[in-house]
């Protein structure tokens, strides 16, 4: 089968029932409620991707309530968008890296950020938002090795009580066939090991499937545009603000994770 017929079979297959699997993994957590970190590149070491958990407008209860679950706001270690954003030497943050790769990530060193392990010893999450690959992309890696790297990374967290929420990865200027290759491998990973998916990818071109450049993503044709990142969640400005976008998707897939799998209560014996 070609590749690209396969990688577009796969993001288009139904969403993996993630709720029992997590609700197992969960059952293993040990740290403090509502830590929900956020790992990834330049496109998480952003100040205005947690821009609409902070100060956005127009959320509903549901997504303020998880907002503050969250901690939004405490800017310490139990604030996972300022651990995210926060600036520290390296062109880095605490938990995200500009320019790092999967198996950078693992290994940590990009900047200075620690390994994988020590930021899940160090901050215990509850959850992790995992966006990784653009970087993969452009150094031209296999997406069969950037697979076996997020397979390791979420091994990890699962392996700590963590949920991980994988994210499909965004469009990049001149690449869009390894681009869905990428996220097609992300998409088998999600529906073997049966995680939560936010489809950043899917969002995008839904809602700009040509003129997402200069749009929702900005001119260098790799990050999020960061306009309006506080507005309200109107159809018009998902299509404006890149950042926006994924606030919102993150902050609502968070909230839709923490009723399926933390407030079903524990795990029933079968009969």
């Amino acid at each position: 089968m070609n590749i690209l017929i396969a990688t577009l079979m796969a993001l288009q297959a139904p969403a993996a029932d993630y709720a029992e699997t997590m609700r197992k993994v969960s059952a293993k957590f040990t740290g403090k409620e509502g830590v929900v970190v956020h790992l990834g590149d330049s496109i998480t070491y952003a100040n205005p991707y947690g821009g609409w958990a902070r100060f956005g407008k127009g959320k509903t209860p549901q997504e303020d309530a998880v907002c503050k679950w969250m901690h939004v706001g405490a800017d310490n270690e139990t604030d996972g968008w300022y651990l995210a954003r926060v600036d520290r030497p390296g062109n880095r943050s605490d938990t995200a890296a500009s320019g790092v790769r999967s198996d950078e990530y693992l290994a940590g060193g990009k900047g200075g950020l620690p390994p994988l392990a020590e930021i899940i010893k160090k901050y215990n999450p509850q959850m992790a938002v995992v966006m990784l690959g653009t970087n993969d992309v452009n150094g031209g890696r296999p997406p069969a090795q950037y697979k076996a790297d997020m397979a390791r990374i979420v091994d990890a967290l699962i392996a700590n009580g963590t949920i991980p929420i994988l994210s499909t990865i965004p469009p990049v200027k001149g690449k869009d066939d390894a681009v869905k290759a990428y996220n097609g491998a992300l998409a088998e990973l999600v529906k073997e090991k049966k995680l939560p998916l936010i489809d950043y990818y899917g969002e995008i071109v839904k809602r700009r499937p040509n003129d997402w450049m200069g749009t929702l993503i900005s001119g260098d044709g790799v990050h999020p545009t960061g306009d309006n990142v506080g507005g309200e969640p109107t159809e018009d400005n998902l299509k404006s603000s890149g950042h926006l976008l994924r606030g919102v998707l993150s902050v609502r897939k968070i909230a839709e994770v923490k009723a399926k799998v933390l407030d079903a209560g524990p795990i029933k014996a079968k009969k």
